[in-house]
This record gives structure tokens, sequence and C-alpha cells, in this order.
């Protein structure tokens, strides 16, 4: 081996001559509770993911004791779906190891991205996983930390990667007293008690809470600080009722969480019940495999050789491990603690168990700082320039989970941390210069997947992250003490008043329609679970709304709401016995100003609909010749067009008043073509004075002209992959790709200005004084216009 040898606490660079067993260091990559870790090059230019041990753990013969161990068994692990172990040297006065290095995305940063897991698709991920898992347990180790971070989705399937701090199985002693090895929400029951030997049972039991993450986008004991996450894992029944029960997948998933791992299948038998001869290669099907490619591309034009560098770091137990918007739980999924539950945790309660939990957990870089949720960073006033920042820890504290632009104010949830627990934060801050003016009641500390908020007559509303609405102006609360006692699917204003549908706060799954006098809050009035069904969000005309029945619904009568009255005028039966809506339905405004509004549903049929808002009859049932999916498919309007948005298939743009298809573009889908509308449940269009901006494919913005027909007014392409919609502020269109964020004129698509980002933006909002986004999972940032 040649160069100068390295030494403890000395860090490698890019570029830097040093080596570790011959392999030359290219950059760094990011952070670890064990070590560095750097992106290397082999002698034989192979590239790989070098990981180096913490100077205080290379001084301590125990942990060298255990690391020597674990290096010599995962060099054994052989597997189709593992990250191969290369070469190692526990000697070293760096301990280092060497892992061949893998282009792709993690699970979580593919679910919080959107991605679409059907029964079929999460069945072959957990058989990848066991056939994963079967192979490492072979090599006699324990993995410990199987979780969605370490699970990386590539364009050959999904690998298992970071074996640090697995530990060779009957090997107790390798692990210090008051050390946690694990991510709690993801840790078997035995695992959380230190008790005993933790073998290949616990990783059976982390990949049930993978797979139910997976299929649902949340983890199966909610989400909170450590100590609650740790006695739910061992003393609650973890919440499943969203992961679908086709070919068994929910049956499965609950005996790989049974608390007793002698009741838990063996890797084998998980194995045989996900294998399916038919499993679909779901990693190359859109949008997974556009996102894969994207990060491959971005990382070659990062780094001019090929190497992406998707950033890495070792979880806080209360953060998601990667830069990425992570969904969780919404609130209200699992009860309160009672007191009752504290005296059964074995006389120390839920206080002891916190304790132990934070003298176990590893320490956040910034975990004894004082925290008040995300810090502002004050910028300049000058014209393109950064105006101001919200910014903090990665998930944790400071970190931010959402934004919302509300005229002259933005509204951040964020997080804190105090007293070593995680709390969420609501802000009020100023748009103009990022001061905060208010700050709202407690919050979860962690983000809701697609949050409902959205301020309406006045009122910030916001079921998923506050308990009250509040009035956005003097921050005071609204009269009704809490409007929504369960968790709320949607909300609408119809008639002056305000409507909510939620699970009543059971665990039935029944829904409960409750509406309130705005803005007094007054004569509330609820629509018991009897006469309730599973709705869709609703379309709304003045004082009636249009409640179609979702996916699954029981009952499909598709039927007219008075919200001030609470009478059924009409019901609809253009869609026959068997018909089924398959979209949110939306409300078209009167064509040309003949008539009144009508309401727009697309059945399972294909078939649109429009629906006379007065009497219920059928104005029109027009065929649009298209394969459209619940799910991938949205309606809207502007400018005197119907617009429909079908994944898979294209922009399409038809006549408000017959119905008939006027025109048609490509489209790359609607997660990153339509913005979520407040309220939840519903998407819209990107447009402004009639123009319409539309990604044809994951890389390329057109602008459409809908006064001329759907003609294309200009179209521009980018290196990367589109994560997120497009906004437009004034006269200017702005959008982002992989890590650049570009000002167009919006009607010629001349670049005005282009800005770039360190991270992946994952939201954007603007207005005529320049644009805001949420970058990566710790910061928001406001920029003025060019």
């Amino acid at each position: 081996m040649t160069g100068t040898p390295l030494l403890p606490g000395t860090p490698l660079l890019p570029g830097d001559p040093r080596l570790l067993g011959g392999h030359r260091i290219v950059r760094r990559l990011g952070a670890g509770g064990m070590g560095q870790v750097y992106l290397g090059r082999s002698p034989g230019g192979r590239l790989v993911a070098v990981k180096t041990v913490h100077a205080h753990l290379a001084a301590d013969p125990h942990y060298r004791e255990r690391f020597r161990r674990e290096a010599t068994a995962a060099r054994a692990v052989t597997g189709a779906h593992t990250a191969a172990v290369l070469d190692a040297d526990p000697d070293s006065p760096v301990p280092w190891l060497a892992t061949a290095f893998l282009p792709g995305v993690t699970l979580r940063r593919a679910v919080a991205a959107g991605m679409p897991w059907g029964a079929a698709a999460v069945r072959s991920l957990g058989a990848c996983l066991a056939e994963a898992l079967a192979s490492i347990h072979a090599a006699g180790i324990v993995h410990r930390d199987l979780k969605p971070s370490n699970v990386l989705l590539t364009a050959d399937g999904p690998r298992v990667i970071d074996f640090g701090i697995a530990r060779a199985a009957g090997d107790p002693g390798l692990t210090q007293a008051g050390s946690m090895i694990g991510t709690p929400g993801f840790m078997a029951p035995e695992q959380i008690a230190g008790e005993g030997d933790v073998g290949p049972a616990a990783d059976v039991f982390a990949l049930g809470a993978v797979l139910a993450f997976a299929a649902t986008g949340e983890q199966p004991f909610g989400s909170g600080p450590v100590a609650v996450l740790l006695y739910r894992a061992t003393h609650e029944e973890p919440h499943l009722a969203d992961v679908p029960e086709t070919a068994g997948l929910r049956a499965l998933v609950a005996a790989c969480l049974h608390k007793d791992p002698r009741q838990r299948p063996s890797v084998a038998r998980v194995l045989a019940l996900a294998s399916a001869p038919d499993a679909p290669l779901w990693w190359r099907e859109e949008p997974l495999r556009s996102l894969i490619a994207g990060e491959e591309r971005e990382g070659a034009a990062r780094n001019g050789d090929g190497v992406p560098t998707e950033r890495l770091r070792h979880p806080s137990p209360e953060a998601a491990p990667t830069r990425t918007p992570t969904p969780f739980p919404r609130a209200g999924r699992h009860h309160a603690l009672t007191r009752r539950a504290l005296l059964t945790t074995g006389g120390a309660g839920l206080a002891g168990l916190a304790a132990w939990a934070v003298a176990r957990a590893p320490k956040s870089p910034a975990a004894d700082a004082e925290q008040d949720g995300p810090v502002l960073r004050k910028g300049s006033k000058r014209p393109g320039r950064q105006r101001w920042e919200l910014t903090g820890e990665e998930g944790g504290a400071g970190g931010v989970m959402a934004a919302l632009l509300a005229g002259d104010t933005v509204l951040v949830h964020g997080a804190s941390t105090e007293f070593g627990a995680s709390r969420g934060v609501v802000r009020a801050v100023g748009a103009a210069d990022g001061t905060s003016r208010r700050q709202y009641g407690k919050a979860p500390p962690a983000a809701a997947r697609e949050p409902l908020w959205g301020v309406t007559g006045g009122l910030l509303i916001a079921p998923e992250l506050l308990d009250r609405a509040y009035e956005l102006a003097s921050g005071d609360p609204w009269r009704p003490e809490r409007p929504w006692p369960g968790t709320v699917k949607w909300f609408a204003v119809a008639g002056g008043r305000l409507l909510t549908l939620d699970d009543g706060g059971g665990s039935s799954g029944d829904r409960v329609l409750h509406t309130w006098a705005l803005p007094s809050g007054g004569s509330p009035r609820t629509r018991g679970k009897e006469d309730t069904r599973d709705w869709r969000a609703p379309a709304v005309s003045g004082g009636r709304l249009l409640l179609v029945p979702d996916t699954g619904a029981l009952d499909p009568r598709v039927f007219c709401l008075d919200a001030v009255t609470g009478r059924e005028p009409w019901t609809y039966q253009g869609l026959g016995r068997d018909g089924r809506a398959q979209t949110a339905p939306v409300t078209l405004p009167a064509p040309d100003g003949r008539g009144g509004d009508r309401f727009a549903l697309l059945s399972d049929a294909d078939e649109l609909h429009l629906i006379d808002v007065r009497t219920g009859d059928a104005l029109r049932g027009e065929p649009l010749r298209l394969t459209a999916g619940s799910g991938a498919t949205a309606l809207g309007h502007a400018s005197g067009t119907g617009l429909l948005l079908a994944a898979g298939e294209d922009l399409i743009g038809f006549d408000p008043g017959s119905g008939k298809r006027l025109w048609s573009h490509p489209t790359a889908g609607l997660d990153t073509g339509w913005p979520s509308l407040p309220g939840g449940g519903r998407r819209g269009p990107v447009v402004r004075d009639g123009t319409l901006l539309n990604w044809v494919d994951a890389r390329v913005l057109q602008a459409i002209d809908l006064a001329d027909g759907g003609r294309q007014l200009w179209r521009t392409s980018f290196d990367a992959v589109a994560r997120c919609p497009p906004a437009i502020g004034g006269g200017t269109a702005y959008v982002t790709a992989g890590r650049v964020c570009r000002a167009l004129e919006l009607r010629t698509g001349k670049t005005v200005r282009e800005w770039p980002v360190d991270e992946g933006v994952t939201w954007l909002a603007a207005d005529g004084d320049g644009w805001y986004a949420r970058v990566g999972a710790s910061s928001l940032r406001a920029v003025n216009a060019p």
C-alpha cells in the first residue's frame, strides 16, 4: 500500500492522497453514528463506499474486537439483494470497511416521493428482503437495523445495505452496556428489553415494519418521542388497518410483528409466503425507474465521473435518516398512554422508559443546544438574492417538514428538541422578512404525508397538525375547541359552513361528517356514522356538495348534499347500478355564461359525466377514449377549459359545455404536475392568465395557451428529474429539477435566472415577490424575484 497513513481524528478530503487499503478517496458522502462515509475507488477503479470509525470508538479495544468479528462475518454475506462487503481493516489506526457502491434511492425516499405501492409490489419487496436476510443470517450475523433507509432501490432491484451495526448471532458480549442498537419504530421488543440473545427473529420483526411502511407510508407504531415508540412496540398492537389484505399481505405483516419472537415466521417461511412466480419487476416501472435514473444522472452531473452521491446520515431516534420529506402517521392513529398503561410497564412507567431511552440513544449533534424550531437567517433585499432562510437540524431540532404560502404569510411546520424529546411547531412568519408573527399550539413532531392544511374564510385549518382552527390575522383559536375529534380525511367550505369528514376518533373506520357555521363556529351539526359513508373530496357549488363514494365504499350512491339544511336534494342515476366514480369530482363554471354551474366526474368506464347542480340531471356523458387509473387521475378547470390529467396517458382539455375532448398533450403524471389543494384529496393545475404549465415527461416542461385551443407556447428541458410541481408568481414561472431552480418568463419561456440549490426541492411556491422552497428536510428559503 502506498500513500500517507491515516491517523485517528484526521478527516479525509476529496482527492486526498491518503489511501485506505489501496482505495483512493473521491469525496465524503456523509456521517453516521459509527463514523464517516466516503466514496472511494479501488485500485482497479471500482466505486466503493468506505466507512471509517470515529476516533473514540477506534480507541476502544472492545469495539475493535466487535468490529473485527462483524467485518469477518459480513464479508461472507452473498446474495442478489445485499450490498457486498469487499474489504476491511479492523487493525488500521482508523478501522475501515469498504462495500460495493450502489447508485439508487432509499425505500424511505421512494415512499416520500409518492411512489404507488400496490399489494403485489409490497409482497415482492418482502420476498427480496427475506432473500437478503437469509444470506445475512447464513453468514452467522443479525442485521439489527433493517429499516426503509437501509433498503436501497437500484436499477437491478432492492438491496439491503449497512451492516455497520450488525452483530454476530449469539454474541451478546460485544455490545457495551448503555448502548441502544437499532431504530425505534423498527426494533423488536426483545431488542428494546436488551436482555438475552437477539436473533434472526428481530430482523423478521423489522421486515414486517418495513413492509407496513411501504404499503401505507406510515410506521406501524406511529411517530413521537423515542420512549413512546419503544413503549408501543413493546406493549401495543401495530396499526395495520391500511395494509391491503390482498394475497395475505396484512396477515403476513401481522405475523412478522408478533411480540413473541417464537411466534414469528422464519425468514424461510416469509420467503415462501411472499414469493410469487408472476411477481412484478416494480423497480423498473414508472415513476420509480425515472427516480432511480434521475439520481444516477444527477450524480454524474455533480461529480463529473458518473458517481451519484445520495447523502448518508445515521438517524437520530425521532428523525428520518435521509434528507427527504418523511411520511409519518397522521395524528390520532395511536391513543394517548393512560395512567393504567404506565403502571403496567414494570414499575418504572413511561418516565423510566423515557430516561432509559434518552440515556441509551445516540446523541444528536445539536441535542444539547437550546432549540425552539427552525432558526431564521436573514438575507438581502436585492433582486435575485436569498431574502431569508429558516433552517435547522435534518428531521430533528429545527427541521422543516412542510410549508404553506397564504397571502403575505408563510406557515411552517417544523420541529424542535426539548429535554431530549422532539416536539412539533407550527409557526406563521412574514413572507417579506421571515420574522415570526405567532406560533400555534402543539403539533406532531413528524411530517404528515400530505398535509390537509389550508386557509379559508380567514381560518387556518390544519387537522393533521393542530387540534383547533385559528384565525390567521389574530392568531386566536376558533370557537369550537375540537371541531374534528378524529383523523380527518378532507374538509370543505360550502354555504358559509365548514364541513369535515373524519373517523370520529374511533378505530372502526366509520366516517362522521361534521358541519360548523362560519365565522362564529356555532350551529354545529353531525351526520352520524349510520348515515355517513367513505366519500372522496367533494365538488362544491354555492351551498351544495357532490358526494361520490371512494374506492371500496359500500354505498355506491352519488348524491347532492345541501350544507345549510343537511338535506339531499337529489341522487344522480347516470352511473347505473354498478358504476363508480374514478376521481374526486370538480365544479365547472357555466360555459360562456349559459346556464348554471355543473358538476363533473369521471366514471370507472372512463366516461366524463356532466351533472346539473340544481336538478341532478345528466347534461352529458362523453367517452374520453383513455385508460385512467384511480389515484393517478384528476379533474380540474382553468380559463373556461375543463382539464383531465391521467397519469400514463395525457393531459386533456375538454369543453365544459359538451364534455368533448378539445386537445391533449403527453404528461409525466400527477405528483409533479398538479399540487395538492387545501382540504385534502384533490389537486389542481398550475395556471395563470390562461397559461398552463405541464411536465411532458420527467425532464421537459411545456407551457400551454388555453385561450388558443391548447397550443404549445414553449418547452424547456432539464438535466434532472422533476420532483415537485412548478409555481407561478406574477409573470414568472419558477421550476425546479435536481439541484437547480429556474425562473422563466411565463409567456415566452425565456430563462431569466437560474439558482443552484444544495439539495433537492420538495415543495415550491411563488408570489409577485419571488419564490419559496423547502430544500431537503431542514431548510425553507425565500428568494427575491430576479
